[in-house]
């Protein structure tokens, strides 16, 4: 997809990517998930890699049995592409759409512009 818009395959990886750093800055990752990532967890935690590094390291995967119950139940409802709000959070944030969705950088600037967003959206589906 991203290779037709001549933009390099990692920018396929940035918006689920940042979700994930957010889901597992956030707690809301399976014990599985933590036992295998481990030290990349902690890495990721204090900002020595980038925000979707874990995510690009595990293919490009986000799947159930990666979240905790908490993090599998708000991601059904917030990041479910056709009825969740996810991503025209995404594209509110950074203001973009079409093509320009590729153009993200994976930096934690970035990511904190998001993190406000994901902060508030998953506080309103707690209550």
């Amino acid at each position: 997809m991203v290779e037709k818009f001549g933009l390099d395959e990692e920018q396929a990886f940035i918006h689920t990517g940042l979700f994930l750093a957010w889901l597992v800055n956030n707690g809301l990752m399976s014990c599985f998930f933590s036992k295998e990532s481990g030290s990349e967890i902690e890495k990721l935690t204090t900002r020595k890699i980038s925000p979707c590094a874990i995510y690009m390291n595990w293919d490009g995967t986000l799947i159930g049995e990666m979240l905790d119950k908490e993090g599998f139940n708000f991601s059904m409802v917030y990041f479910d592409f056709d009825k969740g709000h996810y991503i025209k959070d995404y594209e509110k944030t950074f203001d973009v759409s079409g093509e320009a969705f590729f153009t993200i950088k994976d930096t934690w600037e970035n990511y904190d512009k998001l993190k406000l967003i994901l902060d508030l959206e998953f506080e309103k589906w707690r209550k």
